[in-house]
């Protein structure tokens, strides 16, 4: 039997290798970032997969989209965002010609509205700056001419100087103003699911300088 001197001594051990590593990684996290520097993340859209579903009767379409284009920048000391991601509104490809004409002429009216965008105003929470972890990004979606405030929970991975995200959402488009594609014996969902892989190339760059302290001393 172990006596309770020798559990209190192992439980101290213990503790102290904890705090050991938990101050190693966040000095490797710590060194990882730039001092005053601004994550920018530019977006592959090579390496950029957009999937999206309908639950439907009797069968559920599904279908992907492509990245137009992607750029964002974040300030790791406060969450703040900003930047846009753009998706082609005209590339839906669910594998039917038909059905595709329909969601892009009809329901995403594709020619008026080109763009589905996201933009990143806040990281609300966030894990370190290795490794994979979890991130919770509140912005804007503008989608057929509307925006509507969202949020989209992410997995991250970061490997030295590229990001790799994952993220799922679901988008309600019917009650953001969208016409429910649903014909004849064909019935479908009131919101798509969405389903995101992305890859991003990390860079650091320096804050824009503060307006109004730029015109404090304009001559």
């Amino acid at each position: 039997m172990v006596s309770s001197a020798r559990r209190i001594g192992f439980r101290s051990w213990l503790s102290a290798s904890l705090l050991v590593l938990l101050m190693s990684a966040g000095a490797v996290a710590a060194d990882s970032i730039p001092a005053g520097k601004l994550a920018v993340l530019k977006f592959d859209p090579a390496k950029t997969t957009i999937k999206y579903s309908i639950s439907g009767w009797p069968h559920s379409p599904e279908g992907t989209f492509q990245l137009k284009s992607g750029l964002i920048r974040v300030d790791p000391a406060t969450g703040r965002m900003d930047g846009l991601i753009v998706v082609d509104a005209a590339s839906g490809n669910s594998g039917n010609s038909l059905r595709d004409a329909r969601m892009r002429d009809s329901v995403l009216e594709a020619r008026r509205f080109p763009d589905i965008t996201f933009a990143p105003e806040q990281a609300e929470s966030h894990g370190g700056t290795q490794g994979e972890f979890p991130v919770t990004v509140r912005g804007v979606m503008s989608l057929h001419g509307g925006q509507h405030p969202f949020t989209i929970d992410a997995r991250v991975r970061r490997e030295g100087d590229e990001v790799l995200i994952n993220c799922s959402f679901s988008i309600p488009y019917v009650a953001w103003g969208l016409e429910n594609p649903s014909i004849l014996m064909l019935r479908v969902s009131e919101h798509v699911d969405i389903n995101v892989t992305a890859t991003a190339a990390l860079s650091w760059a320096s804050p824009a300088p503060d307006a109004a302290h730029a015109d404090s001393h304009s001559p």
